[in-house]
């Protein structure tokens, strides 16, 4: 397998979800993992654009969503970009699961989703824009060059 480099333009509407799964789906038949990395793949991604489209502009406009794919053979490398409010999710708290769900508060979930199946994550401000950076292995040796 190759280097696989998608590039989506995305509007921050939710039926723009359909290009993501769409970008899932013509990435699933060019690289070779497993069928729950690509769901976890997935969810990352849904959580992240639904996540800015929820909550991340402060008018009624149409805003652009950036987001690309590039893969290798041992990971993909996810990167989303938005010109909405300033949020770094990976200084967000983790939500409490432990505690009954009815004294939950409600959000948190989906970027503890994220930051727990992304291998790395990093946030970014540039220039009036969010930019989000993860990594997700696709291999099940992804450490065996650190451990050997």
């Amino acid at each position: 397998m190759g280097k696989v480099n998608l590039s989506i333009k995305l509007k921050n509407h939710l039926n723009d979800l359909d290009k993501i799964k769409k970008a899932v789906l013509k990435l699933s038949t060019a690289i070779d993992c497993t069928k729950q990395k690509f769901q976890e793949i997935n969810l990352i991604l849904e959580e992240l654009f639904t996540n800015v489209v929820c909550h991340g502009f402060n008018d009624d406009k149409e805003h652009d969503i950036d987001l690309s794919l590039s893969c290798d053979e041992k990971s993909l490398t996810i990167r989303m970009e938005d010109d909405g409010k300033s949020f770094d999710f990976t200084s967000a708290a983790a939500p409490d699961t432990k505690c009954a769900i009815e004294k939950r508060f409600v959000g948190g979930l989906g970027i503890h989703f994220v930051k727990y199946f992304a291998d790395d994550c990093q946030y970014y401000r540039k220039k009036g824009k969010n930019i989000i950076v993860l990594k997700k292995y696709i291999t099940d040796d992804e450490h065996a060059d650190v451990e050997s």
